[in-house]
């Protein structure tokens, strides 16, 4: 059988060291029992699962007020930068990325398979593959009584504000007025509620 050998140019080593290489070991550590933790208690039905998931998000997110009706199957990266407040709920196949911040206010509603990513890759210039970037960390605001679609895509860097709706499938790539209702790609304003 013939041995296969990391090449040093373009083998895992190296690959991790351009991805990683610039995050700090605590973060990487962190980034490793959150992600276990996830795993370990993100699939738990019924309100055991929901009751279970809300212990652990609390130890894991930088605020968590009250009690959070989060689906199973929710992937949360960051959580040391998300800020959520009372009576929120997410549903199942939602993807949150705090790598830039991300602040929730009181009764969010989430639907599922959304995406919100705090952080962007820069795309200028040819010098550098875009994924040996660092991301660039946008934070993202969702302020109180916002309602988000299924398959919405929340950009880095928005403000969702308070009383917003954003209709299924929407991408959002500016900030709301308050109580607007937003659909489409891009999202645009059709009415006040």
């Amino acid at each position: 059988m013939k041995e296969i050998k990391l090449k040093k140019k373009d083998g895992f080593v190296s690959f991790l060291k351009e991805k990683i290489g610039h995050i700090k070991i605590r973060e990487i550590i962190f980034s490793e029992v959150e992600g276990w933790l996830i795993w370990l208690f993100g699939s738990f039905p019924g309100v055991i699962g929901f009751s279970l998931r809300t212990m652990v998000y609390k130890l894991l997110f930088k605020k968590l007020k009250g009690f959070a009706w989060i689906q199973p199957r929710v992937t949360f990266i960051q959580t040391n930068r998300l800020k959520i407040g009372r009576f929120f709920a997410v549903n199942s196949g939602t993807y949150i990325n705090a790598i830039g911040g991300i602040t929730i206010g009181d009764y969010v509603l989430i639907g599922s398979n959304v995406t919100i990513s705090s952080g962007m890759h820069p795309i200028d210039g040819q010098g550098v593959p875009v994924i040996s970037r660092p991301s660039k960390p946008m934070p993202i605001k969702i302020e109180d009584d916002v309602w988000i679609g299924a398959g919405v895509v929340i950009m880095p860097g928005i403000t969702l504000k308070k009383g917003t709706v954003v209709g299924a499938n929407a991408v959002v790539t500016k900030d709301t007025e308050e109580y607007a209702v937003v659909v489409g790609a891009p999202a645009k304003k059709i009415r006040i509620r």
